[in-house]
């Protein structure tokens, strides 16, 4: 009778449990993962993907642009710029990026892209490199986007022309323009540049790419292949107006090669505030570049060699708002696990396999067949002892009645490996994972559930 009791009591728990789970969000479309995920990306053929999953691909105009820039031997120079899309299949991640190239004599070797459309200025923190394309050379700059960047690229879709400048050793400006015909043929790519990108967006939005929520994931893979994380500032042309120095009118700021009585004035107010030294001259070389460079370092800007109203705001005193990007993680709400931990769960996504911000310690899944579902939040041991995860932190997945087992894990070191234990008082990224067949994804929905002592935490991931 006993036994009867304590198995009704279980049975109830379980389904007060189920009836309480939290809703937990897939944060990447599924398509990348499913047997022809990728297929619709294959056609271009701007398609190239590696022996690691890594794969890229581009429109068939930015294709054609290209095999044409690749013949341009103007020595004023051509620019060009197109979105492309980059991904890591067995990681499950997306990354659109604005690549931007120049062909001409002077070597630009841009550390920022500034863009300008309608009366808003876009400045992307960008890498640079030489690429040979065809008979010429190639400088080949690529900033990746954010969810605001993202945002900003798709207001081109109704800008019939927009103003672009590379800065860094040198400067160098162009307007594409959307015309019927042109005067010549870099005249012609460079307005090309207003084609190509819409078909990589409509791509973007048939992957299911609206609710994409990896930003953060992203950020870290590209710090670590390319030592900075996606940047974008947006500023007003038209309030840059009222600055109390004159700007560029077309940029809304003063950067390399300006020669104006406005850089004379920046240089005064930059001695003045003790983030240059010498004398104030009217010309925006290197020493002015690197005192900006400082200056935004100094104050939490994008840290490069642009001075525009935000930088003299700020060494005239006054205030400026910059905006954060806030980490999924960081508003993950965390419930107790009897007394042994605090955790939660902020959101889910398939992939082949699960790596640390690093990406230094990578876990995959067994079977070709399968897919990993994987699961993230914070954990904090707020137990007077070791935790270890095998003997007291359990995770079971299930749908339709089948259970599939989970590993549980903590990233440490710094990003660089997972653990399977945590020190009293550590707090950690977690990750948890199950290896599930790949006809699975789509169309159902699954329960995960951890526990620890006598406390449960249940999570409905819905599709």
């Amino acid at each position: 009778m006993m036994k009867k009791c304590v198995a009704a009591l279980l049975c109830a728990l379980l389904l007060v449990s189920a009836a309480a789970a939290e809703p937990l969000t897939f944060a990447a479309p599924e398509t990348i993962v499913t047997e022809r995920g990728l297929d619709r990306l294959r056609r271009y053929a701007g398609w190239t993907q590696d022996d690691a999953g890594v794969w890229s691909v581009c429109s068939y105009e930015t294709s054609a642009a290209l095999n044409q820039l690749s013949q341009e031997q103007s020595g004023a120079g051509t620019g060009y710029f197109c979105l492309q899309i980059e991904g890591d299949e067995n990681l499950g991640l997306v990354q659109p990026v604005l690549v931007f190239y120049y062909v001409g004599n002077r070597a630009v070797n841009a550390e920022t892209v500034c863009m300008v459309i309608g009366n808003t200025r876009y400045d992307f923190r960008v890498s640079c490199e030489r690429v040979e394309l065809g008979g010429v050379t190639a400088q080949v700059m690529r900033a990746p986007l954010n969810a605001r960047g993202l945002a900003a690229v798709r207001t081109l879709m109704t800008a019939p022309t927009v103003r672009v400048k590379y800065l860094g050793q040198y400067a160098y400006s162009y307007t594409p323009k959307l015309q019927d015909s042109y005067q010549n043929t870099s005249a012609q790519i460079e307005g090309s540049s207003l084609k190509g990108y819409m078909a990589m967006l409509d791509e973007l939005d048939a992957m299911g790419f609206g609710d994409y929520a990896l930003w953060d994931l992203n950020a870290r893979r590209w710090e670590a292949l390319y030592g900075f994380e996606p940047e974008m500032e947006a500023s007003s042309v038209t309030e840059a107006a009222e600055c109390a120095i004159a700007l560029n009118a077309n940029y809304g700021m003063l950067g390399r090669e300006d020669n104006s009585a406005g850089v004379r004035q920046l240089q005064e107010l930059l001695i003045a505030q003790g983030f240059m030294q010498g004398r104030a001259d009217g010309s925006y070389g290197d020493g002015t570049v690197r005192a900006v460079k400082a200056v935004r370092r100094y104050y939490g800007l994008m840290e490069n060699g642009v001075a525009d109203k935000s930088v003299i705001d700020c060494l005239n005193g006054e205030s400026v708002a910059r905006e954060e990007d806030v980490s999924t993680l960081d508003t993950a709400p965390r419930s107790d696990l009897g007394g042994v931990c605090e955790a939660g769960l902020a959101r889910c996504w398939y992939a082949p396999a699960v790596s640390t911000a690093a990406g230094e310690d990578v876990r995959t899944r067994v079977n070709a067949d399968d897919v990993l579902l994987i699961a993230e939040g914070v954990i904090e041991n707020t137990s007077p002892e070791e935790l270890v995860f095998y003997r007291q932190l359990n995770g079971v997945l299930t749908r339709d009645g089948a259970r599939y087992a989970c590993t549980v894990l903590v990233e440490t070191d710094g990003g660089r490996r997972f653990d399977t234990s945590m020190l009293p008082g550590a707090e950690a990224r977690l990750i948890v994972y199950a290896e599930v067949p790949r006809r699975l994804v789509g169309g159902g929905t699954w329960e995960l559930t951890l526990s620890a002592g006598a406390g449960t935490l249940s999570y409905a991931l819905g599709e």
